[in-house]
C-alpha cells in the first residue's frame, strides 16, 4: 500500500521511524501531530490558516503511546517531521498503515486484513492523506 507523497518509514526490531517532508519554513506551531496506540495523524497549517491532513491512518500494529515522540529535522534534502514510535511487540511490520474499513462488513467480521493483503502486493491502492481511506490510485483525483 502506498503512502502519500513525501512520507517514508523505516523500522528495526523494536521501533518505527516515520518521516514526512515539510516546507522549509514550517515551525512546531504549524504542526499537529497525534499518536495513539493504534493511530497516527499529522496536520499542517496551510498559508490560509486552515489545517490540512498530511498523514492519517490506523497503524499496522500497536505502539507504546507514551514513548512516541517527534521533531523537525533538517537534512540535505530539506526539512521533515520525524516521528519515533516504539513497537508494542518486537516483530517486523509488512506495512505502516492498515486499510480503513470502518463500519464495513469486513470490519464486523474482523477481516479488514483482506484489504491490506490485497493492496500490499501491488501499487494500485494508496491511503488518502485526508480521510485515511484506501483508494485505488487511478481514482484518487475523483476521491479528493
Amino acid at each position: 500500500m502506498e503512502l502519500p507523497e513525501g512520507v517514508t518509514w523505516t523500522q528495526d526490531e523494536d521501533s518505527v521511524e516515520v518521516s514526512v517532508a515539510v516546507p522549509d519554513d514550517v515551525t512546531r506551531a504549524d504542526l499537529r501531530v497525534r499518536t495513539e496506540a493504534d493511530m497516527l495523524a499529522m496536520q499542517l497549517r496551510s498559508s490560509d490558516g486552515n489545517w490540512r491532513p498530511v498523514l492519517t491512518g490506523h497503524l499496522r500494529h500497536e505502539v507504546e503511546r507514551e514513548s512516541c515522540c517527534w521533531a523537525i529535522e533538517k537534512s540535505r534534502t530539506g526539512r521533515s517531521v520525524v516521528m519515533q514510535l516504539e513497537k508494542k511487540e518486537a516483530r517486523p511490520w509488512d506495512a505502516l498503515l492498515r486499510a480503513s474499513v470502518q463500519g464495513s462488513i469486513l470490519e464486523e467480521l474482523r477481516r479488514d486484513q483482506v484489504i491490506v493483503d490485497a493492496g500490499a502486493s501491488t501499487s494500485e491502492s494508496m491511503v488518502c492523506g485526508r480521510c485515511g481511506a484506501l483508494v485505488k490510485s487511478s481514482r484518487m483525483d475523483a476521491h479528493s
